[in-house]
C-alpha cells in the first residue's frame, strides 16, 4: 500500500499526453518506409525524444536479424512473420493522426533513464521506447504493468540491450485509456503478480 500511494504521488508531477507532434510522424514514417532519408547530421539535431523512439523503431524492425545463425528454417521463418507482423503495427500506429505522446521518465536506480510511450486509443495499441536504462543483473528482468487504482496488471517483459535501449509494443485486451499509469520495475522473478518495488520508470496514461 505504501508503493501504491507513493507511486501516485510521483504521477502528479507528470505533463498530460500531448498529440504526436504530424512532422515527428512523418520523420518516423519514413525510417521505415522506403524512401530517401535526410543526412545523418540533420538526423542527430533533432529532439532527444525523437531519437529514443526512432531507435526503438528500427530495434524493432531489425532486431530479427540478429537471430542466431543456428536456428532452424522453420523458426526462422516464425520470426519473420512476425517481425512483419510488428513491422506493420508500429506503422499503423506511428500514422495514426489522433495518437498521443507520453513522457516516460525514469526513477530512483533509472533516474537517468527517459523515453516516450506512443499511443493510439482507436487501435488500443501503444509503443513503448526507453534509454538509459541499467542492464538488470542476472535472474532481473524489467516488467512493464499497466496500472489503475491499486490493481498492477503484468503487460509485458521490457528487454534491454547492452547500450541501455529498451523497446516494447503493447497491444493489451482491455482498452489502454481505462488504465491511469505506465510503470516499470526490476523484478527477481518474472511470475510476479503485482510490483515488489518503486517503478524505475513512470507515466501517467489520463
Amino acid at each position: 500500500a505504501t508503493e501504491v500511494r507513493r507511486t501516485a504521488q510521483l504521477l502528479a508531477f507528470f505533463p498530460p499526453p500531448q498529440p504526436v507532434p504530424a512532422r515527428a510522424r512523418r520523420t518516423l514514417l519514413a525510417r521505415i518506409r522506403p524512401a530517401s532519408s535526410p543526412s545523418l547530421v540533420a538526423w542527430l539535431r533533432r529532439p532527444a525524444w525523437v531519437l529514443a523512439i526512432a531507435a526503438s523503431v528500427l530495434a524493432l524492425l531489425f532486431g530479427w536479424q540478429l537471430a542466431e545463425r543456428d536456428r532452424t528454417a522453420d523458426q526462422q521463418t516464425l520470426q519473420a512473420l512476425q517481425a512483419d507482423s510488428q513491422r506493420r503495427a508500429v506503422i499503423q500506429l506511428l500514422a495514426q493522426r489522433d495518437g498521443l505522446l507520453i513522457r516516460l521518465q525514469g526513477n530512483g536506480a533509472a533516474r537517468n533513464a527517459h523515453g516516450a510511450i506512443i499511443l493510439d486509443p482507436s487501435s488500443n495499441t501503444a509503443l513503448i521506447a526507453v534509454e538509459g536504462l541499467p542492464r538488470p543483473a542476472t535472474g532481473q528482468s524489467y516488467i512493464v504493468w499497466l496500472v489503475r487504482g491499486q490493481e498492477y496488471q503484468q503487460a509485458g517483459i521490457l528487454p534491454v540491450d547492452e547500450r541501455g535501449h529498451a523497446e516494447l509494443f503493447l497491444s493489451p485486451r482491455e482498452s489502454l485509456r481505462t488504465f491511469d499509469a505506465l510503470a516499470i520495475t526490476l523484478e527477481n522473478s518474472l511470475q510476479v503478480s503485482s510490483p515488489n518495488g518503486l517503478p524505475v520508470a513512470l507515466a501517467s496514461l489520463d
